[in-house]
């Protein structure tokens, strides 16, 4: 015989409403921990740098992520991939100018490696406020943000995709060369 549960339960047999689970709303003055996502909190989604560019995708809207970091065989921080990178001509580009297949594209890829990311500390986010964070991402035509804890740890991320739709505002994010090859790559991609 089993042991009785120590916690009662009841039958659920009657109408029954959800509470609490809509955003609340923002504005650009709200404090920017309010779209931080913090990895204390809230496990980062990771995918191996292995992975095909297919399946990323797959895997992204089966758990309705809009991003995932990508991590290599020692579970070091390569980059990250988003699903507008998935879904962008930058796949066939990257195909073209390696002179693949599509299907034979992984996620290392086309992944924004962590060389071309930005951070801020922890305690610059949780004095800053949202219009902060839009200003530096549109500065820094960055997509994310790492948030680095006192120790240089990444502890979380601002993601501008997830600024602009809870904001329900356009942001304009326009990738900032940082050489001539970034130059170079960028028209080759246009010309495709």
């Amino acid at each position: 015989m089993k042991p009785v549960p120590s916690i009662p339960v009841c039958r659920l047999n009657h109408k029954l409403l959800l509470s609490n689970i809509e955003t609340p709303q923002l504005t650009l003055s709200s404090p920017a921990d309010k779209v931080f996502i913090d990895f204390d909190t809230h496990q980062p989604m990771v995918i191996d740098q292995d992975v095909s560019v297919e399946d990323a995708g797959y895997l992204m809207r089966i758990t309705h992520s809009k991003v995932k970091l990508v991590v290599g065989r020692k579970n070091e921080l390569l980059g990250i991939i988003s699903v507008r990178d998935i879904e962008s001509v930058k796949v066939l580009a990257t195909a073209s100018a390696m002179g693949v297949a599509r299907a034979d594209l992984t996620v290392k890829d086309i992944m924004t490696p962590t060389v071309r990311l930005q951070g801020i500390t922890r305690k610059t986010m949780e004095r800053s406020r949202i219009s902060d964070l839009v200003e530096v991402l549109e500065f820094e035509g960055a997509s994310y943000l790492l948030v680095l804890d006192d120790s240089e740890q990444i502890c979380g991320l601002i993601s501008a995709d997830e600024i602009s739709h809870r904001l329900d505002r356009y942001l304009d994010i326009e990738p900032v060369a940082h050489s001539f090859n970034d130059v170079f790559s960028a028209l080759k991609v246009s010309n495709h």
